[in-house]
């Protein structure tokens, strides 16, 4: 059983958490640990004491100035700390506890997670790897140890629904980066290259899933990266051969596995591919990293990829990073974590949410004056917290419009 002090206990444990999000937002994208040094005012870098630093109360004690030069705080602080709070009170209202205590602390941990990643790419535009495919590891591993059981109160998938979860909604958005981006391109080839697991094998485990399923889009997708590295250089179809021959083999689903199978094996292939690729990327990024020097390209062939998607090669030459692009790829392994908390049926509410209100917030932005590009994270991350509520009533709804129910 829980009531107002457990629900009290929460919200303080949500706003430390709160206050940690906010290190992470302020020095992950510069860089800097997030253990290491102590905080400090960004503007003086006076250290701060530990009156200084307690979530919320600090920051209206001091009416949002740093006590030692005056310089004004960002009202994003006490935000995060505020946001954290009240989705931990959240979770410890709706938990029966002690049973759905171990799925409660790891959705907490998916929050601050989330909340950190909504800030960055608000600020920066860019998602880091480190907010994703870790914690996109830690989900499936939560689905395995916790998921499944369906309690009163917040619950996880178990793992195949995680690991379908996930890759159904980075599928989805690799697929609106790649045929996007092309469409973009006017119908020209990308120059990226990447070896020996890429965006080629997106393609190629797409075009494998609707000819055949699931199974068949990642084997020709591990044909094909085999075939890279047997050869020691990228082979590869262009672009618009390959999602031409994915549009082919969906338009004829009807005499082959059917447009459902089709379209879920596409989606499932592709996205599983993709986040794959990204987990291979930032590895070899890390490793070069620690050694000091750019990540590595292709062996030694005419041919050299790209050290990362939207990257520059080692040799200072241009390829492919300043190509429009449809959709970030941090958006697509952010869904790739979304779908590995919520499940295929969470994913999908929360993909199409999250496309209603970054539509909405977009047509305000650009009616204000701004630019036609705008991080889609956010949006994603506030499409997860509706799915995460309403997904059951929502898809109950729709199917009892549809007559189904």
């Amino acid at each position: 059983m829980n009531g107002p002090l457990v629900w009290l206990y929460a919200g303080v444990l949500g706003a430390f958490l709160g206050s940690f999000a906010n290190v992470v937002v302020h020095r992950l994208p510069r860089g800097g640990s997030v253990a290491w040094p102590r905080s400090r005012c960004p503007t003086c870098g006076h250290p701060l004491s530990a009156a200084e630093l307690v979530p919320l109360v600090s920051w209206l004690v001091l009416r949002g100035r740093c006590r030692h030069c005056g310089a004004a705080i960002s009202p994003r602080y006490p935000i995060v700390e505020a946001l954290a709070a009240a989705g931990f009170v959240g979770l410890a209202i709706v938990t029966p506890l002690p049973a759905g205590l171990a799925v409660a602390l790891v959705l907490g941990a998916a929050w601050t997670v989330l909340l950190s990643v909504a800030f960055i790419d608000l600020a920066h535009a860019e998602i880091p790897d480190v907010l994703t495919l870790p914690p996109l590891a830690a989900a499936l591993a939560a689905a395995a140890a916790f998921g499944g059981a369906r309690p009163v109160g917040p619950s996880l998938p178990d793992l195949a629904g995680a690991a379908w979860g996930a890759a159904f909604a980075a599928g989805v958005l690799v697929l609106v980066d790649r045929v996007g981006s092309l469409a973009l391109r006017r119908g020209r080839d990308t120059r990226e290259r990447l070896w020996p697991l890429g965006f080629d094998q997106v393609a190629v485990a797409a075009v494998g899933g609707a000819v055949g399923g699931l199974a068949v889009g990642l084997l020709a997708a591990a044909a094909s990266t085999a075939a890279n590295l047997a050869s020691r250089r990228t082979l590869r179809l262009g672009e618009p051969v390959a999602w031409g021959l994915w549009l082919a083999a969906l338009l004829a689903s009807p005499v082959g596995i059917g447009p459902v199978d089709a379209v879920a094996g596409s989606l499932a292939a592709a996205g599983a591919v993709a986040l794959a690729g990204g987990a291979v990327w930032w590895v070899v990024d890390l490793r070069a990293g620690a050694r000091g020097g750019a990540p590595p390209t292709d062996p030694p062939t005419a041919d050299p990829p790209s050290a990362g998607p939207d990257d520059e090669t080692d040799d200072g030459t241009d390829d492919g990073a300043d190509e429009p692009v449809a959709m970030g790829f941090g958006d697509v392994k952010l869904a790739g974590l979304l779908g590995a908390l919520l499940g295929v049926q969470g994913a999908a509410v929360a993909l199409l949410a999250a496309v209603a209100v970054g539509a909405i917030v977009g047509v305000v932005h650009r009616l204000a004056g701004g630019g036609r590009a705008i991080p889609f994270g956010p949006w994603l991350v506030v499409g997860g917290v509706i799915a995460f509520v309403a997904a059951d009533a929502a898809v109950a709804a729709y199917l009892g419009w549809l007559g189904l129910r």
